[in-house]
């Protein structure tokens, strides 16, 4: 299988470089493509086509609570990464694959605390349905294991998407300290 972006580990020290100062550990980065229209005829990139992006997930511990987030970096253009928008996960409360797309590869979050209603969702677009996956599985483990709760899913098979979680990320045993004590658990 060839390396996906969300296995680079240049791309996440540029994207700790980014946000150095904030507290906030990178759980994982991603390259992608914000979307906007269809690419032209030309391959060339218009006015208002897809801009190369970063997605990271970082986590930030607050004593005894953590705070997940989700963050835009865009690149300069001296190409280094820079902060462009930051949204909290806790109010991550939809999570849609667009049908229009036969990759597959193009999907929507849905935030319940954006400003104006009126305005869509942001639209991102994967290299492929590997890190599409790799993506949207580690929102939905976060949202579970550190918000305790999970945003509606919208068309992605999730029986699927378990069992390519199975067959591509490998399990890791953490420690969970809960009340009653060190629970060993397995994450993938």
């Amino acid at each position: 299988m060839a390396k996906s972006s969300a296995d680079d580990e240049e791309l996440r020290r540029a994207c700790e470089a980014a946000i150095k100062g904030t507290k906030q550990k990178i759980v994982m980065s991603i390259r992608e493509a914000k979307s906007r229209e269809i690419w032209g005829k030309s391959g060339r990139l218009g006015r208002n086509m897809a801009k190369p992006r970063v997605l990271a997930l970082s986590v930030k511990s607050k004593g005894q609570e953590t705070e997940a987030f989700l963050r835009v970096l865009k690149y300069s253009s001296g190409g280094v990464l820079e902060p462009a928008k930051l949204y909290k996960l806790k109010h991550l409360s939809k999570v849609e694959v667009v049908t229009n797309d036969p990759s597959g590869c193009t999907f929507t979050l849905g935030f319940d605390n954006l400003r104006s209603q009126s305005v869509a969702p942001s639209q991102w677009t994967m290299c492929n349905i590997d890190n599409r996956n790799h993506l949207l599985l580690c929102i939905l483990n976060i949202c579970k294991d550190v918000l305790g709760c999970l945003p509606k899913v919208v068309g992605v098979d999730i029986v699927e998407m378990a069992l390519w979680a199975k067959e591509n990320i490998p399990s890791v045993t953490t420690q969970r300290n809960q009340q009653d004590g060190p629970i060993a658990t397995t994450v993938t």
